[in-house]
Parts: C-alpha cells; sequence; structure tokens
C-alpha cells in the first residue's frame, strides 16, 4: 500500500552514561551474563571506540535484544547476524558526533570460520568486575582480553592493529607462560609459544608470519578433536556469510529525488555525518553508470549545445541497460555487510528529463527497464515551485518545470514508502524531517527482522 510518512519530530537523544545505565539495567533484570570486551576506559561518559562489544552465551542472544527493545526512547534501526557476532543499530544516543546512533555487538563465539580459539563460557566465567562512576559492569580477565584484542584483527582480519599493541605486548609480558597455556588447546604449544615470542619481540613481520602457522593449526586441531562438530561450525559460518553478502535483505537505500537546483547534494552532504553508526557501512552514491560505456554518455554537459544533440536511441537504450545492470551488480556483490546506500537521484530522473539524461529511445522501452530496477525503502522528494526551477535554469520555459515538478510528485505518490520535503525551508529543517524519516523506516524493517527472528 503506498503511503506518504508524516513529518516526525527528531527523537531528543539520552546521554552515553543515562543509557549505559539503563542498558546494564536491562540485562540485569533479564538475568544476563555479560562482559564488556575492550574499549570501556572511557566509561560513562565517552566510548573510546566505535561501537561497544559484549561477549554472551549464544542461548542468551533472545534475552540481549528482548533488553535492547525495552530501552526507553531507544530504537533499533539496524541489526545483522552472523555465527559468531549480532549486529544491533540503535538510535537515540547523545554522543560527541553529529550522530545519534551506536552499535551494539554481541559477541556469541570466539572463533575464526566458524573454529573457536578462545572458550568463551571460560572468558565469561574468569571475567572480573569493573567500576567506571556509577556503573558497575563485567570486563575480562587481562590474559583473555589481550588475546581477543590481538586475534580480533591478527587471526579474523589478517592484520595488526596498533591501537591495542601495546597493552598486548604488556600482558603478554608479564604472563607469558599462562598466555601459553591459554592457547594451547587450540594452537598447540609450539604456534603458541611463536606468536608470545613475536610479540615479546616487538617485530611486526614475525607477528605476521605467524597468522598461517596459527589458522593451519587451528584448523587441524579443531577437525582432529572435534571432527563433526568443527564441520558442522565451518558450513554454519560460511552459509551465514554468503546469505549476509549476497542476500538483498541486507541492503538498505534511500532515494532523495527531486529537479535540479533542489539541493540535493547539499542535504545528503549534511545527512552522511548524522548516519554515519546507522549500519556496517553507509554508503553515499550518485546515480549514474560507472561502467565506461555508460559513462560516456551519462557525463556530457548538459548545455543548451548538447541539449541541441540529437540522443542515439540505440546507444541510449544501451546505457539505461547498462544502469540496470550495474544497479543489480551493486546490490548483489557490492557489499559484504549490512550497507545503508543514500542515492542523489534516481531511474525516474531519466524518464522525467529525458533530454538532460539524452535518452533518445522509444519510452516503452525506458518504463519496461524502469520496472525491473530494485525498489529503494525509502522515497524522498524534494518539492519546489516551478518558479524557483525556472529562476535558477533560465533555459527552462515555465511549462516544463510545471510538468516535471507534477511528474515527481505523480510518482513518488504511488511509491510505498515516500516523505515530500519543502526544498524552501533552511537546510538544517529538511535534515532533520529527512533523518527523521529514515529513522522511521529502518526501525520498522529492524522491528519486522527481529519478529521472524526471535
Amino acid at each position: 500500500m503506498a503511503g506518504s510518512l508524516p513529518l516526525l519530530p527528531q527523537r531528543q537523544a539520552i546521554l552515553l552514561s543515562e543509557f549505559l545505565k539503563v542498558l546494564l539495567e536491562a540485562f540485569d533484570r533479564e538475568k544476563l551474563r555479560t562482559c564488556v570486551l575492550r574499549n570501556y576506559q572511557g566509561f560513562p561518559d565517552t566510548n573510546v571506540g566505535n561501537d561497544i562489544d559484549f561477549l554472551i552465551s549464544p542461548s542468551d542472544l533472545p534475552r540481549a535484544i528482548r533488553a535492547l527493545r525495552s530501552l526507553p526512547g531507544i530504537r533499533i534501526v539496524g541489526y545483522e547476524e552472523r555465527h559468531y557476532v549480532a549486529n544491533v543499530f540503535m538510535e537515540g544516543i547523545s554522543l560527541a558526533t553529529k550522530a545519534s546512533e551506536i552499535q551494539i555487538d554481541f559477541y556469541l563465539r570466539l572463533a575464526w570460520k566458524g573454529m573457536q580459539y578462545l572458550s568463551s563460557d571460560a572468558v565469561l566465567e574468569a571475567a572480573v568486575p569493573y567500576h567506571a562512576g556509577s556503573l558497575s559492569l563485567f570486563v575480562p580477565a587481562p590474559i583473555h582480553e589481550a588475546i581477543i584484542s590481538l586475534f580480533g584483527s591478527l587471526l579474523i582480519g589478517g592484520r595488526l592493529k596498533e591501537k591495542y599493541f601495546p597493552s598486548v605486548q604488556r600482558i603478554f609480558a608479564d604472563n607469558s607462560s599462562m598466555v601459553i597455556t591459554a592457547l594451547a588447546p587450540h594452537f598447540g604449544p609450539k604456534a603458541a609459544t611463536q606468536l608470545v615470542d613475536s610479540v615479546l619481540s616487538g617485530d611486526r613481520r614475525k607477528i605476521a608470519n605467524c597468522i598461517s602457522p596459527l589458522r593451519t593449526a587451528l584448523t587441524l586441531r579443531s577437525l582432529l578433536r572435534r571432527p563433526v562438530r568443527s564441520t558442522v561450525a565451518i558450513a554454519r559460518h560460511y552459509t551465514r556469510e554468503f546469505v549476509l553478502r549476497y542476500s538483498v535483505k541486507s541492503i538498505e537505500s534511500v532515494r532523495i529525488l527531486g529537479p535540479d537546483g533542489c539541493g540535493k547534494a547539499k542535504i545528503i552532504d549534511a545527512l552522511m555525518p548524522m548516519l554515519q553508526s546507522m549500519a556496517v557501512v553507509v554508503e553515499r552514491r550518485p546515480f549514474k553508470p560507472r561502467f565506461s560505456f555508460g559513462r560516456s554518455l551519462r557525463d556530457k554537459t548538459a548545455d543548451s549545445a548538447s541539449h541541441a544533440e540529437a540522443p542515439g536511441g540505440d546507444a541510449s537504450m544501451g546505457m539505461i541497460v547498462m544502469w540496470l545492470v550495474e544497479e543489480w551488480l551493486d546490490l548483489i556483490f557490492g557489499k559484504l555487510n549490512l550497507k545503508l546506500c543514500v542515492c542523489e537521484g534516481c531511474y525516474q530522473d531519466m524518464l522525467i528529463d529525458r533530454r538532460r539524461y539524452r535518452y533518445g529511445g522509444p519510452m516503452w522501452f525506458a518504463h519496461l527497464v524502469g520496472r525491473l530496477y530494485p525498489s529503494p525503502d525509502l522515497w524522498v522528494l524534494l518539492d519546489t515551485p516551478a518558479e524557483t526551477m525556472v529562476s535558477r535554469n533560465q533555459e527552462l520555459p515555465p511549462a516544463e518545470a510545471v510538468r516535471q515538478l507534477e511528474a515527481y510528485r505523480a510518482f513518488v505518490k504511488t511509491r510505498k514508502r515516500y516523505v515530500i520535503l519543502d526544498a524552501r525551508q533552511s537546510i538544517d529543517c529538511i535534515t532533520e524531517n529527512a533523518y527523521a524519516a529514515i529513522i522511521d523506516t529502518l526501525a520498522q524493517r529492524a522491528d519486522r527482522k527481529l519478529k521472524r527472528r526471535f
């Protein structure tokens, strides 16, 4: 059912300290056993990292999500789940940046490719209390925290994260034998000792040379000691990764459209800092082809001379087919995680202003291709009076300006979710209304996803 979204007032964000307080209280009500894996040193007023990482038992995930959904004034706007971690994106928290969203990661397993490199139960059992102002939480024992901080980038990402290395090196130096004991069951004494010696030496090349032996040792020991369980865990890991990477359900898109001169670029410039923590990847993309064939046609200057040229029918038909192919390729293969894509313009721009986009083929073909385009989650139309369009483009006849505006309004009103904003308002006002519409759309989509999952 098509419907316009009401212009919602922007929610009042709560301070990080208050958010952490009610979050931990919600965990206590659910009787959750958690520990904050790292970057808790700035609590309660500052979040040192880009997100907050909690370790929980896999069976506790439904209760953890229930606790998050119970928080007053906070909305879940994104959810993504892998075999070893669940990423939750929440809006309504006042941070130092323009964004009011924060990412909460629930680590379910400390694993690489489905194979556990450290026992989650052992980490939770050995967790120690930590006090940050009025907050009381649990954090890993120093040895466990050092291993997790090192392996989070080294074993999984294949690189050393310098941010954590001084602390890791210090803890390894003070507890080298205990670190080897903790790692030996999963990697064997030889690989564990080699890693500890490399970290103590500080030689980055030696540390990098440990990655392949560690992965090999972990794989062999896991398959030899627990062949069935490890095989199933590996299969689950790759199945989940395949679904996330190639399913269109893990991409969210917003298209901002309107006639030339309505301020689309300025609005997106203002929105991007506010949306930076809304998903794992937040991308801004102009609506134009990236292949050389389409680009040569689309990027011609839209001056009076180019308008006077007769656009080629076959070439322009090829251009829009290229656009369609690129759109689906980007949708399916252009992501690795939950992604929010904010697009400037849309395919409808070309149908409304054929001369500017140099389309000279039959309109029935253009409309047919348009039906095959993936539909975004939200349309934002920047509406402006016809006289404003004419004042900004003296070559545009008033009748043509009226026609284009009516075409935009008629098109957007056939969409499932849309909002029409007055482009005459201030940038701040337009941005706030667009942001509120995006938040509401993503929150409703996340709510449906969580209801199906839990």
